[in-house]
C-alpha cells in the first residue's frame, strides 16, 4: 500500500510541475523580402521567465522562445545555466528591433541588455541571425 501511494504522490507531483507553453508562430520580415518563421514558445509569467531556456540540451533551427513583457521595459538577460548558445533579438513595439546579440557564450553569467525599452525578446538558436540576415531593419511579427 506504501508503494502504491508513494508512485501516487510521484506522478501527481511530476504532472503538477510538467511545463506546458503556448506556442505562436514569429514571422520575421527582412528588408530583402525574405521571411523567417520561428515556432516559438510563449513565456509570460515572471517563473517562465526566470526559467526560459535553462538547463535545455538542445534547440532546433526553426524553434524559439518568445519572451512578452506586460510593460515596455529595459531587458536584461543572461545565459546562466544555458546549454544551448542563443541568439537574442529585443524587440520594440509595433515588431522593431531595438537590439540583436549573436552567438552567446553558453553558461555565461555576463548581463545581455537591450538599448532602450522593449515589449519582448526572442531567442533563437546561436548563428540562425547571421543564416538568416536578420539585421537591425528586420521586423518581427508575433
Amino acid at each position: 500500500m506504501k508503494i502504491i501511494f508513494y508512485l501516487l504522490f510521484i506522478y501527481s507531483f511530476l504532472i503538477g510541475n510538467a511545463q506546458s507553453f503556448e506556442t505562436s508562430t514569429v514571422v520575421i520580415e527582412n528588408k530583402n523580402s525574405s521571411n523567417i518563421s520561428i515556432i516559438a514558445e510563449v513565456m509570460t509569467t515572471e517563473t517562465q521567465q526566470a526559467r526560459g531556456m535553462m538547463y535545455r540540451k538542445s534547440l532546433d533551427r526553426d524553434k524559439g522562445m518568445l519572451f512578452l513583457f506586460k510593460e515596455p521595459k529595459k531587458a536584461v538577460f543572461w545565459m546562466k545555466n544555458t546549454y544551448v548558445s542563443l541568439d537574442l533579438i529585443f524587440i520594440r513595439e509595433g515588431g522593431f528591433i531595438d537590439s540583436i546579440h549573436e552567438n552567446l557564450e553558453p553558461l555565461s553569467t555576463k548581463k545581455i541588455k537591450s538599448k532602450e525599452e522593449v515589449i519582448a525578446v526572442l531567442e533563437i538558436l546561436g548563428g540562425e541571425v547571421k543564416l538568416n540576415k536578420i539585421e537591425l531593419d528586420s521586423r518581427v511579427l508575433f
